[in-house]
């Protein structure tokens, strides 16, 4: 379900566009006529704000000229408003943690100079950080402030804007009626406002009340929203608006309808360039034409595939442009360092030259022979000084070095582990498909030669065609498998993106441990010929995994690795115990899953204890992989350093010590989670993945 911030993103980008080029000119145009430093300072940063979508390097390049002025001449209400535009660009373009520090800059000047316009804009882009962060509640505060400070200004369309974040934001968290209440009298701030944009409110309500399943009164406010649509012109929220009202008639199955207006929704999206709502109604009508039209279906099918890889390129280019944008900023800074460094070396030097001669003159004037000692003792520390630099400089570019290497073959191993598990796991069908073919190949001479016969046999022949329609299902069957351990291998190969995808947990587990466990095998079978040991490894597998777990927002590529490395571990951990172990020992790796929900009280002490729960509504719930052999064990002291970089156990040349370093990245950082051990020396080892029930993607908010 989409709310209103999407409308308003795509409204403020789309409209933004359209005016930003002749604005963005006025303005630059301003800035070539004299003007008092104080009123540069706004125009620069109303030409920032113009300019932080198309062009974000650009923008930034203004603000900060509008920053420096304001600190020369100290004129702390453009600094505030300033420091909040450079923290939203920095939003903009995935810098979380510098628009924190920006924003957090602009409120400590807004609080000291008591400046509430500036902090209300302030507190709503902080609302806005956080929400993308999927942090709803702290989300929700800052909005709350934003309003509390717009009402105290009278300012009505800010606090319109807070109150629509605030019902948007309780939507995502699913307390419809919380965001049914603002979103309504953010509605009513529009109508008294006359704002041109009101539908934004009228399609958030719509989609509330589509959610509660209330479809007739949300097709109500879908089609009230359509006359503002029409008249400001905006063929993306039009579009989106029809989706919706399509996925309506389709809930109240109504065919005629849906494809009514889902055809009406794809013309206006593909006329705006819409990308993602071509691919989702194009798929909404491949499903729907499925049964009666088949070639129509297969039209909007390929419509939605051409539109789903332009917005993957789409997607990589705009990650491309965050990347530039990050490394540009970064050579400014790093530029603007050498100039403060060299300007530092000059006065240095020029203090040192000045308090030379000034101790020749003394050492001349007392004694030649004191000012010879003196010159010998300098250029000494001079000396010693350039050469403890020189060997600190070398030590980091070496310790730099072996980093990039350490962390190049971990990501090998891993992938060379990876492709021996697949390798053995094809192989299995490959066998099928070839013995099925060359029974059915002499199936086939059999019938030839039953054909060749005056007096052929009905009944044989009969036979004959049953067991090669047999064999032929099961060659489609085992090649069926086949295609989807590449497939599966594919997927693995490709670049993650970092976006969350609807993944089936169960089977995730179960595709890394059949990969590692016959990676490893296959490593072993080929290190017996080398005399290092003398059977194959085997080792138990058992797997108990929760049948209600559903499919969670996770990134499978990067939860895949973690699997991959904590299996790995665990027939590491039983093989070295099997080779000290006596003949009775039996190796044993058990993958479990769980659903864990969670009461409002039980939510609150694991958030505070773990950290998980972070960003989701109390109640919620996580999942737990839990990872378990009856391998070697740790002691308490290994335990304390497992999540250490670098820190391995394994002997020199077998591990790099990262494996279980990214894995605790990967889930704490990149998914929320947690990452834990449970050992007992000598006997067993368990690793818990606890990962939050949170499948929300975080939409864009609206920007103050």
């Amino acid at each position: 379900m989409k709310f209103v911030k999407t409308f308003a993103l795509l409204l403020l980008c789309y409209n933004g566009t359209l005016a930003q080029q002749n604005l963005s000119d006025s303005l630059q145009q301003r800035l070539t006529t004299p003007l008092p430093d104080t009123t540069r300072v706004l125009v620069l940063d109303q030409l920032g704000r113009a300019l932080m979508y198309s062009k974000p390097l650009v923008a930034m390049q203004y603000a900060q000229e509008g920053l420096r002025i304001a600190h020369d001449i100290r004129y702390p209400r453009g600094e505030a408003r300033i420091q909040n535009r450079i923290g939203t660009i920095f939003r903009l373009t995935s810098n979380y943690g510098r628009s924190l520090e920006a924003h957090l800059a602009s409120v400590a000047v807004a609080s000291a100079t008591n400046d509430i316009d500036a902090l209300a804009r302030t507190y709503n882009n902080l609302g806005n950080l956080y929400a993308e962060q999927k942090n709803s509640p702290k989300a929700i505060g800052f909005y709350q402030k934003t309003a509390a400070l717009a009402t105290q200004l009278n300012n009505h369309s800010l606090k319109r804007i807070a109150l629509s974040n605030i019902g948007s934001e309780y939507a995502l968290c699913n307390r419809l009626d919380s965001a049914l209440t603002h979103t309504r009298t953010a509605y009513q701030l529009a109508l008294q406002l006359k704002a041109e944009d009101s539908q934004i409110e009228l399609v958030n309500l719509g989609n509330i009340y589509k959610r509660m399943g209330r479809n007739k009164l949300a097709l109500n406010y879908y089609r009230k929203s359509r006359p503002v649509s029409l008249a400001v012109r905006n063929d993306r929220t039009l579009s989106q608006t029809y989706l919706e009202m399509a996925e309506v008639f389709q809930a109240l199955h109504q065919p005629d309808s849906t494809a009514f207006y889902a055809k009406k929704s794809l013309q206006l999206a593909q006329s705006a360039n819409m990308l993602v709502n071509v691919v989702k109604i194009s798929t909404l009508l491949s499903a729907l034409y499925e049964p009666t039209a088949p070639r129509l279906s297969l039209y909007y099918f390929r419509l939605a595939a051409v539109a789903k890889d332009s917005l993957e390129s789409a997607e990589k280019v705009r990650n491309f442009q965050n990347v530039e944008f990050s490394e540009k900023l970064r050579q400014e800074e790093l530029q603007q360092a050498g100039d403060t460094y060299r300007s530092r070396m000059t006065l240095y030097v020029v203090l040192g030259v000045m308090a030379l001669f000034g101790v020749t003159a003394l050492l001349l004037f007392r004694h030649n022979r004191q000012q010879q000692h003196a010159n010998r003792l300098l250029r000494q520390q001079r000396d010693e000084t350039n050469q403890q630099r020189d060997k600190a400089e070398a030590t980091l570019s070496k310790l730099k070095a072996t980093q990039v290497q350490l962390i190049q073959k971990e990501k090998l191993a891993s992938l060379g582990e990876l492709t021996a598990g697949i390798a053995h796991e094809i192989q299995n069908p490959l066998n099928f498909v070839n013995n099925f073919s060359e029974v059915s190949v002499e199936l086939v001479g059999e019938l030839r030669e039953e054909e060749a016969k005056t007096d052929r046999d009905a009944e044989f022949i009969g036979e004959l065609l049953d067991d090669l329609t047999q064999n032929l299902q099961k060659i489609t069957h085992h090649g069926g498998r086949a295609s989807a351990i590449v497939e599966g291998m594919l997927e693995h190969s490709r670049t993650t993106t970092g976006e969350k995808r609807l993944t089936n947990l169960n089977a995730l587990a179960d595709e890394y441990l059949r990969l590692a466990y016959h990676g490893l095998r296959a490593k072993d079978k080929t290190g017996s010929a080398g005399g290092r040991s003398p059977d194959r490894f085997n080792a138990e597998l058992v797997t108990d995994f929760a049948p209600d777990l559903g499919q969670m927002a996770v990134m499978p590529q990067e939860l895949g690795r973690v699997l991959l490395n904590l299996f790995n571990n665990a027939f590491y951990a039983v093989r070295q115990r099997q080779q000290q172990a006596p003949a009775d020992y039996h190796p044993t790796v058990t993958v479990t899953t769980r659903l864990i929900p969670n009461s409002p009280e039980r939510a609150t002490s694991s958030a505070q204890s773990t950290g998980l729960g972070t960003g989701t509504e109390p109640g919620i719930g996580h999942v737990e992989i839990r990872v378990s052999d009856n391998g070697t064990g740790m002691s308490d002291a290994v335990k304390a350093k497992i999540f250490q970089p670098f820190f391995t156990t394994k002997p020199t040349g077998e591990g790099t010590g990262l494996g279980l370093s990214l894995s605790y990245d990967i889930v704490t950082k990149g998914h929320g989670g947690m990452l834990d051990v449970e050992s007992v020396a000598g006997e067993r080892t368990t690793f818990v993945v606890r990962l939050p029930m949170d499948a929300t993607v975080p939409e864009s908010r609206i920007p103050a």
